[in-house]
């Protein structure tokens, strides 16, 4: 079947988490001290790490769920290990040097911005579907710099649901005006990006970008792997 979309995922995708790191550790730090804690920068990072994790198997069968409730929740629960309860004064001014950070240090994956190019040129639909609130979204939208490239951006918060659930990617589909078959989802996670297309009907790849080892076996199987975003060239003709 013709392929009429390329839709992304973004964060891991388009980008790597890894170039946030620096500025989260940094700014979870200055949360715990705006906060009163005193403890080592290595012990609030791994009060963090827990507090993180929890929270997340504790959101994610939700079908539905906003990223911020969540990563708050994340952050409370780092400064209730140290007997500190979060104040909104100091989650806002921790929001606002994360977003400074990302002003900073946010870096695309190689190729990025010449293959959303080249995918425009022919004439395909490029679309973003997201695990993430609007106002995220909007922001590292515009800190990335690829806002034009793009023909539709979908957040979960936008689609009332969340990857997996089909819902986000049927909104999608509606947004391209194509048929599952006809569009490829590109995401770097099996149990979110490659489950959910594939429960959708859309066409999975897989972005595993790690050269060390290849991608895991499991019983979720992408439609293709690539390992450099430029690799979807050849996929989308």
């Amino acid at each position: 079947m013709t392929i009429r979309a390329v839709l992304f995922d973004f964060g891991g995708t388009l980008y790597d988490y890894a170039s946030l790191e620096r500025g989260d550790r940094e700014c979870l730090v200055a949360l715990a001290r705006l906060a009163g804690v005193t403890a080592s920068d290595a012990a609030i990072r791994d009060a963090y790490r827990a507090s993180l994790r929890r929270v997340f198997h504790a959101y994610l069968p939700r079908r539905f769920y906003l990223h911020g409730d969540l990563f708050r929740d994340a952050a409370a629960g780092m400064l209730a290990a140290f007997g500190v309860a979060p104040e909104d004064d100091h989650l806002r001014r921790h929001r606002e040097m994360q977003w400074a950070a990302h002003r900073r240090d946010l870096v695309l994956r190689p190729g990025v911005l010449e293959t959303l190019q080249e995918l425009r040129a022919r004439r395909l639909h490029i679309g973003m579907v997201s695990n993430i609130d609007d106002d995220q979204l909007e922001h590292l939208i515009d800190v990335a710099g690829v806002r034009a490239h793009f023909d539709s951006l979908l957040s979960s918060e936008a689609a009332g649901a969340c990857k997996p659930d089909p819902a986000i990617f049927a909104a999608a589909l509606r947004r391209a005006d194509c048929a599952p078959g006809e569009a490829l989802f590109v995401g770097d996670t099996l149990a979110q990006d490659v489950a959910g297309a594939n429960r959708a009907g859309l066409r999975s790849v897989l972005l595993w970008h790690r050269d060390d080892k290849p991608p895991p076996a499991a019983d979720i199987v992408p439609n293709h792997v690539i390992r450099r975003i430029p690799e979807l060239l050849d996929l989308a003709r």
